[in-house]
């Protein structure tokens, strides 16, 4: 999720300048803002309107503590992350439960 996350803050603008120049490569073939913009809607799709995405994002992206959460706020953070497991498995980003 945080890496879903950097891409979309780093990619939002596509053509604008890049002050770092790095090795050159074909952009044809790197589909890492098309990966992060699936992992947002899978995210987006486990949120029930109880507010799971955001405090997700809290507690994965932006490292907030456990404890900083009130115990329903734990509860959803716990049941939203196992539906976002699931999520990501069924999407193929996690390997299916038992595998490696």
């Amino acid at each position: 999720m945080r890496l879903a996350a950097y891409v979309l803050e780093a990619k939002a603008r596509p053509h604008g300048v890049r002050l770092e120049l790095g090795p050159r490569m074909d952009f044809r073939i790197r589909d890492s803002r098309e990966t992060a913009l699936s992992i947002k809607r899978m995210l987006e799709r486990v949120d029930d309107g109880s507010g799971a995405a955001a405090l997700l994002f809290r507690f994965y992206v932006d490292e907030a503590s456990w404890w900083s959460f009130h115990e329903r706020e734990q509860r959803i953070i716990a049941k939203a992350a196992r539906a976002f497991t699931q999520e990501l498995r069924q999407g193929g980003f996690l390997p299916a439960e038992g595998e490696g």
